[in-house]
């Protein structure tokens, strides 16, 4: 589905209108207008995360629609080569749903065991 109709589709579930969406986000409601249609390309992802909240909609979703890479995760893929070969290869193969999460619930154990995270906890255990 396109990020305009997306958004189109959630603001009549709600039952505002384009000018009352507008108003709450900080934008033209013509520049709304030409989102919808198709006429304008998305906006930022901060008016898209302001949006998303205005309709009580999953932000990721329409910034995902809108073809953007969050910020958070920008910042990962400038950090690491490896998260983007891990993202590369994932997105060359169409895996099972229950793969995705067992990788998931892997990352978060992980987590925890990172030496990094250990040795912070350490340190802020002594510090008390």
């Amino acid at each position: 589905m396109e990020f305009g109709r997306r958004l189109r589709d959630l603001r009549k579930q709600k039952n505002v209108s384009q000018r009352d969406l507008a108003a709450q986000v900080g934008i033209d409601f013509t520049y709304l207008s030409k989102i919808e249609v198709g006429r304008s390309a998305p906006p930022s992802e901060e008016v898209i995360r302001h949006i998303a909240q205005v309709l009580d909609a999953d932000e990721d979703e329409l910034i995902n629609l809108a073809g953007k890479v969050p910020k958070d995760l920008k910042a990962v893929l400038e950090e690491s080569p490896q998260a983007v070969e891990l993202l590369r290869v994932l997105s060359e193969r169409k895996l099972p749903d229950e793969t995705y999460r067992q990788m998931l619930n892997l990352a978060r154990k992980s987590d925890a065991a990172q030496p990094d995270n250990q040795n912070k906890n350490q340190g802020d255990q002594q510090q008390k």
